[in-house]
């Protein structure tokens, strides 16, 4: 019988896995790590983002939010691509898939069989056309090893070196030079050779103190995360496809996956547990405690490992777990989300996600992805609608006639205003596109000219940024449905300048779109498909499925 999820809509197709029996696992080369003397971390860097009492400190974090461009852009593919990827409305019908039926795993734990689907380079996790500079600038040691300088030491640092790997990897996808290859190796062997084992899986320790959100609960050493476990698992999972599967990155990538197979237990490595029936993927799991941050970010680049790992071993385990926690992702969506504002960044807790509400926008499109499932673009939609993307500058076109600007501290109490009367039409720098606590609407951050200082609200037709703004790319086409006619499809230059057709478009058709932006300040989509391909309509002439 399908269950009801209240105040956040329904969720059918649930399922209770009942496992009698934990899966067996080949016993893997043991290796201990070096522990480093406790320290406690201090910034040696940040990220310009939203302050205010209780929003998450990126400095404090183990990885930065995503940039604004990983969520801007939608991959180009081809028609029959297009076809292919295209998703569909979240079906209630899907019954369980035998090979996740037969799977066993150490966890009794509440499930949906989404499909998972092998994708193409441009749409998997990670992809990018970045080329990095082969001049490294981060911190790292002499062998070229990503490291973290806290407290003027350096450290290693799993989740920085399997990140950088994994973007070396797409800078040698995009340019075949060999540097990056190598270089993207050194950081898997240095994951490699400071593994501890435990129960067949291997584990990559952290060795630095570390306080979680700058609080009072200090996680002492060594202390592990699956986050960092997930992205090395992609990263050796991507060295093995390209240098082939019998290579060692192979066997990495399998004793990697054997620690998702482990079950928590206090004061050993672990990272997997179940909690309310819903299967979590902890980055940040406690070293002494069988407790966590129930981090979501953390949770969903962890699955990203699990859908690497499946799409090269097809393992029916590996499968089901990332079914389970594509469930968890969807399930606790409105639970992480804030009416109006930016997301939580964990659940216990329920810090301001701050930058990293823009990484939640952006996991969900490779969720919808990897699923084929509209309800991970419906999320996005969502979480766009609650709070805009970071990152957003431009240029703002006042209109002739009064403006005025406002300075709010960070609860949106307004602190100082200025008033501007212009006799014709005029442009203003903006650094920044987002909200104001306990203000309606959007605002720009004027940067320069008479208003340089103030915030600015957007109202289209009088004070809006020129031309395309706050981008959301759907990695594959999502479903609409025309609800409003007739309907104009719109080009824009980047000078804002907008042209139109009358399409034939009727209520009911069904359309899809790749792409949500805002046009000089009016919400719009994109069509991906039929005769106005890559013509824009208005948001409200459709209805999202």
């Amino acid at each position: 019988m399908a269950e009801k999820d209240t105040g956040a809509g329904s969720w059918s197709r649930r399922q209770v896995l009942t496992v009698v029996g934990a899966a067996g696992v080949a016993p893997l080369v043991a290796a201990g790590a070096a522990e480093a003397a406790p320290v406690t971390p201090t910034a040696t860097g940040r990220w310009v983002g939203p302050g205010g009492p209780g929003v998450i400190d990126p400095a404090y974090e183990i990885s930065p939010p995503q940039p604004a461009s990983a969520v801007a852009e939608a991959p180009r593919l081809s028609a029959k691509q297009g076809r292919q990827f295209a998703s569909g409305p979240s079906d209630a019908a899907r019954t369980l898939s035998s090979d996740a039926a037969a799977a066993e795993v150490p966890f009794t734990f509440r499930y949906d069989p989404f499909d998972i689907r092998d994708l193409p380079e441009t749409l998997r996790p990670y992809h990018s056309n970045v080329r990095l500079p082969m001049v490294d600038a981060g911190p790292h040691d002499e062998h070229g090893v990503r490291m973290a300088l806290l407290g003027g030491t350096l450290y290693d640092h799993p989740v920085n070196q399997a990140q950088y790997g994994l973007n070396l990897l797409e800078s040698y996808r995009v340019t075949g030079y060999q540097w990056y290859l190598q270089r993207a190796m050194a950081q898997a062997q240095r994951l490699i050779d400071r593994r501890v084992v435990h129960e067949g899986g291997w584990f990559y320790p952290y060795t630095f103190r570390h306080a979680m959100h700058r609080s009072a609960d200090i996680y002492e050493t060594p202390w592990y995360s699956m986050m960092a476990q997930g992205q090395a698992m992609s990263l050796f999972v991507r060295l093995a496809q390209i240098l082939g599967r019998g290579s060692r990155w192979r066997e990495a990538a399998d004793a990697t996956f054997a620690s998702y197979l482990v079950p928590p237990v206090a004061g050993k490595p672990w990272g997997v547990y179940v909690k309310d029936g819903l299967l979590w993927l902890e980055e940040y799991a406690h070293p002494t405690e069988v407790r966590g941050d129930l981090t979501y970010n953390g949770h969903i680049f962890s699955a990203f490992g699990l859908w690497d790992y499946w799409s090269m071993s097809r393992d029916a385990r590996a499968k089901l777990i990332l079914q389970g926690a594509i469930t968890t992702a969807r399930d606790v969506h409105h639970l992480i989300r804030t009416r109006q504002w930016r997301s939580k960044y964990c659940l216990t807790h329920q810090k301001d996600a701050g930058n990293y509400h823009t990484t939640h926008i952006g996991q969900h499109s490779v969720l919808h992805a990897i699923t084929g499932d509209s309800i991970f673009a419906q999320i996005m939609d969502l979480y766009y609608s609650d709070h805009p993307p970071r990152g957003v500058a431009g240029t703002i076109m006042l209109a002739a006639g009064e403006h005025v600007g406002y300075k709010f501290d960070a609860a949106g109490t307004v602190l100082a205003t200025k008033r501007l009367t212009l006799t014709r039409r005029s442009n203003a720098p903006s650094s920044e596109r987002h909200k104001v606590m306990r203000q309606t609407g959007i605002w720009y951050a004027i940067s320069g000219g008479s208003l340089s200082g103030y915030l600015v609200k957007e109202i289209p037709g009088k004070s809006y940024q020129i031309g395309r703004a706050a981008a959301i790319g759907y990695r594959i086409p999502r479903p609409a449905v025309v609800a409003a006619a007739p309907v104009k499809a719109y080009t824009i230059d980047s000078a804002g300048q907008m042209t139109s057709v009358v399409t034939d478009l009727a209520v009911g058709d069904n359309v899809s779109v790749d792409m949500r932006a805002v046009l000089n300040g009016v919400q719009h989509y994109r069509l991906a498909s039929g005769t106005y391909a890559g013509r824009w309509v208005g948001l409200t002439t459709l209805t999202g499925r």
